[in-house]
């Protein structure tokens, strides 16, 4: 039998080489590879371009997200004044000191436990405002000690709220006093020098004891300590926030440390751009003399959210200026946190954590400009005075307070009589505007 050549022509192929047709199920091979990728396909557009949110979004109504209100660290509660000067009563230091520390907080010993934790009166408030006021009144009525007791626990709850905000003020100065510091004359004369000085300029007042803020301490004998005592200017800043939420800035001012010169308009000589960028000093190691980070040449006074001045050997925050922004905000929160307020090897506290925080972001470096100690916390000259301990002997001569300045501040002071003494001695002092 002869076959046919052209009988056995290859099927497939534009070749002359004969091979095995295909099998008919091979377009079906095909389609089962590709059916993952079209799969992982078909999902993200499905996750991108879910079709059925438009039509869905027709008939359910949209989540709206809800938040507490701000509230004061203590208590839920507020006292509303129209007054923009915020203080306590001075005039309680004396009963204050007679209840001590131990009577002003809270403390409390965990079950299985002995650890203390400390908490302030406020917490023990009835949640009914009406009924607490009732009591604190009838309290307030019988027992001289009860009454500082209860204006102590309640000025944390004190908030200004204006009718309107046309003259609100621009700057806010804030302070911490403690009243076993100074006797009741010395804190009458820082907080009337706070007063008097934002009277003149429109300012605001917002001031608090020391002794408020032990609970956020976390010991009773923080504001023996120098440095732990510091962490006390942050905290209470945040407090100022939420008293004055719609200020520009913050400025806060040591209790060792007076306003000398009326007249002088802290806007005008440095918060202002124009002012500012010739204050900023440029360049300047941050760990003087010879420090390696330095803050930027071409930082503009337009991004400054912090003002911080130096002694000749490290940065101080006994006077210094936030920008009341969001910010202000995140640097005081993440500057007073725990990891920072307990770390060990920060041996000037808040100076310290406030140097790593510059040192190590350079974010915070780019919104921070130092100045002069001269234009806001002259130091206090221990030549003028009897008591000579050289304490100031990290400040330069041309640092130190003259006539004419607008700050005076002591912070190196050692124990109550000597930061006393140097209080009566600028106190004395007539500002140029001071009438005679």
């Amino acid at each position: 039998m002869v076959h046919n050549k052209k009988a056995f022509r290859p099927r497939h192929g534009n070749n002359n080489h004969s091979f095995l047709p295909l099998p008919a199920t091979f377009s079906r091979i095909n389609q089962r590879k590709k059916f993952p990728v079209v799969l992982i396909g078909a999902l993200l557009i499905w996750f991108f371009f879910n079709p059925f949110t438009f039509f869905s979004s027709l008939f359910t109504k949209p989540t709206i997200r809800s938040y507490s209100p701000p509230h004061p660290y203590s208590s839920d509660q507020l006292i509303e004044t129209q007054s923009r000067f915020i203080y306590p009563p001075v005039e309680h230091a004396d009963s204050l000191k007679q209840l001590g520390i131990s009577k002003l907080v809270l403390q409390f010993t965990q079950a299985g436990s002995d650890k203390t934790e400390l908490k302030p009166l406020a917490v023990m408030d009835d949640p009914d405002v009406n009924v607490q006021k009732a009591k604190e009144e009838e309290q307030n009525a019988k027992d001289i000690l009860m009454n500082a007791k209860n204006h102590f626990k309640n000025q944390d709850k004190v908030v200004y709220r204006p009718k309107s905000l046309a003259n609100y003020p621009d700057v806010v100065i804030v302070t911490a006093i403690d009243f076993n510091k100074y006797s009741l004359d010395g804190l009458t004369k820082i907080v009337q020098n706070r007063v008097d000085y934002a009277y003149h300029q429109k300012y605001g007042v917002y001031v608090r004891w020391a002794a408020e803020f032990i609970p956020q301490l976390g010991s009773m004998g923080a504001l023996n300590e120098e440095q732990k005592a510091k962490w006390v200017r942050l905290f209470c800043l945040q407090a100022a926030r939420l008293a004055f939420p719609h200020t520009k800035w913050f400025w806060y001012l040591d209790e060792n440390a007076l306003l000398m010169d009326m007249s002088i308009s802290i806007d005008k000589i440095l918060l202002s751009p124009e002012s500012l960028n010739k204050q900023m000093l440029r360049d300047q190691p941050l760990i003087p003399p010879h420090g390696l980070i330095k803050t930027y040449k071409s930082t503009k006074a337009e991004g400054i959210k912090l003002i911080v001045t130096q002694s000749d050997k490290m940065i101080e925050t006994n006077s210094f200026f936030v920008k009341n922004d969001a910010f202000g905000k995140a640097l005081i929160e993440i500057w007073s946190d725990p990891l920072y307020k307990n770390y060990p090897s920060f041996p000037h506290g808040p100076d310290s954590a406030l140097t790593h925080m510059l040192q190590w972001h350079p974010f915070v470096l780019s919104k921070t400009a130092i100045v002069r100690a001269k234009l806001i916390a002259a130091s206090h000259d221990t030549t003028t005075t009897t008591n000579n301990n050289n304490n100031n002997k990290n400040v330069a001569k041309s640092e130190t307070y003259e006539n004419g300045d607008l700050v005076a501040q002591w912070s190196s002071c050692k124990g109550s009589e000597e930061c006393e003494a140097i209080l009566n001695v600028y106190s004395g002092k007539k500002s140029k505007n001071e009438k005679v």
